[in-house]
């Protein structure tokens, strides 16, 4: 893609209609990719026009900064937003994130940005409420539009071919992007996963968030936290049947309700692993698929250590208390709870980058 004006569009009132003759658009408006605002974009991510990103498939596009930069232009985004939009292109790259299977799966997930730490402040994201959904926030639609107009036209990620998924996930359109609050009282999300700078950005495929409300419960942690297990051991979910990694997201007043009470986030992570397990026989009734406890009838995706001999054998949704992602965000209101099943074992697994240090740009036109 071209990141300027065709030379015969001389009204940019012309755009919107161009950009669904030549499929720019998923069925939303997008921003003209003017020359100079991409040119500002580029600047913005303090790295080099032409240099390459990744190679985003299915198509194997080249995501280089400028082609980055021209996707970027069309969601609105500005060239601040820059460093945070290639740092997560770079980190859902990753082998382990398996960027290819999760674009032409039949599951419904999709790469989940999670950026936390100083820049969450100076980009003037959003933390409280309505944070799935953007919360009117202009830093959190334009970095997640980026990203999914990125593997849109370079990765040529559409439904029916090569897309397959079955019903689709609303990060497919409008982008998927949140943001950690500052009233955590615990740790940076980026620091709990091993990095040491001020600022990150994590990408996780998963599904869009279930809804843990605290009905009926008192203020033990236990129950409170069991009220999210049940949430996180859905009998049809992938992850119950093949684990992987799940995240689970705490609004600030629950955060800091289990603080008080002694619970950092790895506490958070292990009641969880603990209390997030369904016997095999729930999860794998008696059937054709599974007619008795021999051997050729377990799954390979659970360890070892799974007793998959004895129907009563309690199996936890992911293999380790860390492949719990535990965050804190939304409103600093009512106490709730969000889960967000992942893809399972097959991939869209977290993957974290550090954002370097901001770059001054000269001020230029903006989208």
């Amino acid at each position: 893609m071209e990141p300027m004006l065709p030379p015969s569009l001389d009204d940019l009132g012309e755009w919107p209609e161009l950009s669904y003759e030549l499929g720019l658009s998923d069925g939303l408006p997008v921003h003209p990719p003017r020359r100079d605002v991409v040119e500002d974009l580029v600047a913005g991510s303090g790295r080099r026009g032409d240099e390459l990103v990744a190679i985003i498939p299915p198509r194997d596009g080249h995501a280089t900064v400028e082609v980055i930069a021209a996707n970027a232009a069309m969601a609105g985004a500005l060239p601040e937003h820059m460093p945070v939009i290639i740092a997560a292109i770079e980190a859902m790259s990753a082998p382990e994130h398996n960027l290819r299977g999760l674009l032409l799966t039949t599951h419904p997930c999709w790469p989940l940005v999670i950026v936390s730490g100083d820049e969450v402040t100076r980009l003037g994201m959003a933390t409280e409420e309505s944070v799935f959904g953007g919360g009117g926030s202009r830093a959190n639609a334009a970095i997640g539009r980026a990203v999914k107009l990125v593997l849109w036209n370079t990765g040529g990620a559409r439904p029916g071919e090569p897309v397959k998924e079955v019903f689709g996930h609303p990060g497919r359109l409008g982008g998927y992007c949140i943001a950690e609050s500052s009233a955590s009282p615990w740790e940076p999300f980026h620091h709990a996963r091993g990095l040491d700078e001020a600022s990150g950005v994590t990408v996780f495929a998963c599904e869009s968030p279930i809804s843990v409300a605290a009905w009926g419960l008192d203020d033990d942690p236990h129950n409170r936290l069991a009220q999210a297990a049940d949430s996180l051991t859905l009998r049809g979910s992938n992850n119950m049947h093949t684990m992987g990694e799940v995240l689970v997201v705490l609004t600030p007043s629950e955060a800091r309700h289990l603080a008080s009470r002694g619970y950092g986030r790895a506490d958070v992570q292990r009641e969880l692993f603990e209390l997030a397990r369904r016997s095999i026989g729930s999860i794998r009734p008696r059937s054709p698929a599974r007619p008795d406890n021999s051997p050729e009838h377990w799954y390979t995706w659970w360890p070892e250590w799974v007793d998959q001999s004895d129907d009563d054998t309690l199996v936890p949704v992911v293999e380790s208390p860390e492949d719990i992602h535990v965050l804190v965000s939304g409103a600093d209101s009512i106490p709730w709870m969000a889960v967000c099943n992942g893809w399972g074992n097959l991939g869209g697994l977290a993957v974290t980058r550090s954002l370097p240090s901001p770059v001054s740009t000269t001020a230029g036109d903006t989208p």
